[in-house]
């Protein structure tokens, strides 16, 4: 179930998504193409939901902001580093083109990544998935699944280095406390320092990547 409506934000009327799902959770999305979008639980009121909507217009604007300023720019995120159209292409093989290519390069880039990273925690661990898997996810970084499946977002190549190794650790982790209880952030903290600050600093950051 969802609903459209068009919503005064920084002084432009702007079209907002109120999406009604079976879930008790909120999310607030404002996505690189300012489309944005609000999930809420089936038994909230469309009315309730334009008030948080309404609470929050400065985080909202924020964020339309930055997504502004960046297509301004042109350019891409890799490994945390913003670069512009015009020198993002000096960090490509002279064969790849950025238009067709770079998502290629991108994945080419994040296996390795992933692969050096794995190798190092699984062994510090001791824990193994049993498959590893990297695609688009709307809105998770990593999905830890009960059949032992490992499954990372793509875009993952965007953030910086540190943030890849918080979720290879995050998802690993996982496998042993299938939850986020005190329990399961004391394990991985054996692994990772203060690997809450990595989770704050993705909720904080994050959406710039997604």
């Amino acid at each position: 179930m969802k609903k459209k409506f068009n919503i005064k934000i920084d002084d432009t009327y702007r079209e907002i998504t109120i999406i009604k799902k079976k879930k008790k959770n909120i999310s607030l999305q404002v996505k690189p193409n300012l489309e944005i979008i609000l999930s809420i639980p089936i038994n909230l009121s469309y009315s309730n939901g334009l008030k948080l909507i309404e609470d929050k217009k400065n985080w909202i604007e924020d964020r339309l902001k930055k997504y502004s300023d960046l297509e301004d720019n042109k350019g891409n995120y890799y490994l945390g580093e913003f670069y512009p159209l015009d020198t993002i292409k000096s960090i490509l093989p002279e064969n790849i083109d950025y238009d067709t290519s770079l998502d290629k390069w991108y994945l080419e880039k994040l296996k390795i990544i992933l692969e050096e990273s794995l190798e190092k925690y699984t062994n510090l661990m001791g824990i193994y998935p049993k498959k590893i898997k990297i695609k688009p996810l709307k809105s998770a970084w990593g999905i830890c699944y009960s059949t032992g499946t490992i499954t990372f977002n793509s875009n993952l190549i965007k953030t910086p280095r540190h943030i890849i190794d918080y979720l290879v650790v995050h998802e690993l982790g996982h496998l042993k406390y299938p939850n986020h209880s005190k329990e399961y952030w004391e394990y991985i903290g054996k692994f990772l320092e203060t690997p809450k600050k990595h989770q704050k600093w993705l909720r904080k950051y994050g959406y710039k990547f997604m």
